[in-house]
């Protein structure tokens, strides 16, 4: 009797998922917008629903909605095909938003939607510009929240596109918000909800230079980041600020590094942890310790730094941990406020270093600018040489770990 050869099992389709922060007007995160890639695309009518379900269902099951979103709600985009053949999305009704983008809805949808909304689903008009008609009308009125798209209406005519909203007394977010000064006039409009790179971005000033509260901050992060740092001087450098040295100590003694015994001293910490795991954390605690720093902006960083170092695969502990600065320090004028080259004239990077963070030259730079395009939820390829997990499951383990290792800080 012949043998016959298994079968393979087929390879199951990795998720490409990243989260986009909504955050109001004081700048704390009130949900997180999932934008899917690859194959999942629940916004798209053309796609196959039931093989979207599938793979969102997966999505779900192996990443978890609490790694995707934290405590907040998911904000999903949903097409009408998917609805109408499917149903709502596996998510509980408090844990969701439902995006449905704006258009001249059919009285099918119209009926699932009022059957949503009655379920206890939030319900946001997506991509609102100011359409009229009954069918966008309708489906307004099941709508609590109106998402409108600051970068493709002119500044004049937002106004108007305001009104409509405005009299169903709908929730206002304003999405692509790019700057500060962008933020700014929306808040002014009435927005109550805002989305966009503007928070990863350095806030206008007049005064050029670091403001004053900023550079004793400033100062210890030069200090850690010296590439020949001793273990003595690591100690003293760190000894030297009390408020420093009792954060590191409560955050080395957190659950997150799990050590067998308390750890009571700076010394005992760098014996125990060597001189390269306690100078990360410390740069990490002295860039938590800006003041006015927002918390989803040290996120970012964690995430950035983790991701890139994930992405480096089998390279040395070296260029593992030069890769880890690189992404920490990508939002440094986001954390300060002031341009780029004059955070990097304080601090004594490589050229290597200076021209990633600049220009996003180099290796080491062109991961950087994958990682951040990857982050916009544009989904490029990268290939790096040797073993390395892929952008998706580099971004998935990065965030994970991101939000545990904020929690401890916190």
């Amino acid at each position: 009797m012949s043998a016959t050869a298994p079968v393979p099992s087929e390879r199951r389709e990795e998720v490409a998922v990243v989260r986009h922060p909504i955050a109001d007007a004081r700048h704390v995160v009130v949900g997180y917008e999932l934008r899917f890639g690859g194959s999942i695309d629940l916004g798209d009518p053309s796609m196959d629903a039931k093989a979207t379900s599938a793979l969102l269902v997966d999505s779900f099951g192996d990443i978890g909605l609490e790694t995707l979103a934290g405590r907040h709600p998911a904000w999903v985009t949903i097409a009408r095909n998917f609805l109408v053949e499917v149903g709502p999305p596996p998510v509980r009704p408090d844990r969701a938003v439902l995006q449905i983008k704006a258009y001249q809805a059919r009285d099918d949808l119209l009926a699932i939607l009022q059957q949503l909304a009655r379920s206890g689903y939030t319900i946001a008009l997506d991509e609102y510009e100011g359409q009229t008609g009954s069918g966008v009308e309708e489906l307004m009125t099941l709508c609590s929240i109106v998402k409108i798209d600051i970068s493709r209406i002119a500044a004049e005519e937002l106004p108007a596109v305001l009104r409509a909203p405005r009299m169903q007394g709908a929730l206002l977010v304003a999405t692509e918000v790019g700057d500060h000064a962008a933020f700014e006039r929306c808040r002014e409009l009435g927005f109550t909800y805002f989305q966009g790179e503007y928070f990863a971005q350095p806030r206008l000033f007049k005064a050029r230079g670091v403001a004053t509260s900023g550079l004793g901050s400033l100062r210890r992060i030069g200090e850690l980041t010296a590439g020949d740092v001793s273990f003595e001087d690591l100690e003293r450098v760190i000894a030297s600020d009390v408020g420093l040295s009792l954060k590191l100590l409560r955050y080395v003694n957190s659950a997150f590094f799990a050590l067998p015994r308390t750890v009571n001293s700076v010394r005992e910490a760098l014996s125990m942890l060597g001189v390269r795991t306690v100078r990360r954390w410390a740069t990490v605690m002295a860039i938590s310790s800006i003041p006015d720093v927002r918390d989803e902006l040290v996120a970012l960083a964690l995430r950035r730094a983790h991701m890139c170092e994930i992405l480096a695969g089998s390279a040395l502990p070296e260029e593992r941990e030069t890769l880890f600065t690189i992404g920490l320090f990508s939002v440094a004028d986001a954390l300060l406020d002031v341009p780029m080259a004059e955070v990097l004239d304080t601090l004594p990077f490589s050229e290597e270093i200076q021209a990633a963070l600049l220009r996003r030259e180099g290796p080491k730079g062109e991961l950087l600018a994958a990682v951040t395009a990857y982050e916009r939820g544009e989904f490029p390829t990268l290939t790096v040489p040797g073993p390395a997990p892929s952008l998706a499951g580099a971004y998935r383990a990065a965030l994970e770990w991101a939000d545990e290792a904020g929690r401890a800080i916190a």
